[in-house]
């Protein structure tokens, strides 16, 4: 430490880079960084081959706060369908998938309108990240089915038609970085059979992190 500029120690002093902060100095007049051990691969121990560690997940699939659900699809001719989507914060929509065997789908999504009936069947909720590592956290997203919908405003639309052959169409999650952010609020998928003599079968899939 003789060596460094006064310069270079008052930069070093106000970064705490001579008590153990990230940075520290070379003696020659140079700086090198020192990155947490949590940031290593090997957790700091001293080895031959030391590499900076890089995940290929979001943060929050690590904090517990991306989820996913999934529905089977039974909806006869000329039926309908509709999920009701609380969310009473920020949402990162990540996913948004249909998969049928039979049938012609009109899937929208809306905001606003007008509800009826009772949204009494409640859609399965799974964590993407169910290691024992993850952070306890409590998801807020509600999803329940079962009762009407009529007007609102249409914000998306997926439609599939099938011809004795299953098919797959998504409105979110094509390509990477096809998210969408979404604000609080509360949502509809209406799934409409466009068919009047075939019954659509299917599955419906959804999945987004939570930003609290």
């Amino acid at each position: 430490m003789a060596n460094e500029p006064f310069w270079l120690r008052r930069i070093l002093d106000r970064l705490g880079g001579l008590s153990g902060g990230p940075l520290a100095s070379t003696g020659d007049g140079e700086l090198r960084v020192v990155l947490p051990d949590k940031l290593i691969t090997d957790g700091g121990i001293a080895g031959d081959n030391p590499r900076v560690r890089v995940d290929v997940g979001q943060t929050g699939f690590f904090d517990g706060r991306e989820f996913r659900t999934f529905k089977e699809l039974n909806i006869p001719g000329s039926g309908s369908y509709v999920v009701k989507v609380v969310a009473p914060i920020n949402v990162i929509l990540f996913g948004l998938i249909a998969d049928i065997e039979a049938g012609h789908l009109r899937m929208e999504t809306v905001v606003g309108g007008t509800e009826g009936g009772s949204f009494s069947e409640t859609l399965p909720i799974f964590k993407r990240n169910n290691m024992s590592t993850a952070p306890a956290y409590t998801g807020q997203v509600v999803l329940t089915a079962g009762g009407t919908h009529t007007g609102g405003t249409v914000i998306d639309v997926l439609r599939l038609k099938t011809n004795n052959i299953s098919g797959q169409a998504s409105s979110v999650g094509n390509v990477e970085g096809d998210e969408r952010g979404v604000a609080a609020n509360t949502y509809y998928f209406r799934f409409t059979n466009l068919s009047a003599s075939d019954v659509i079968t299917g599955t419906f899939r959804a999945r987004w992190e939570e930003r609290p």
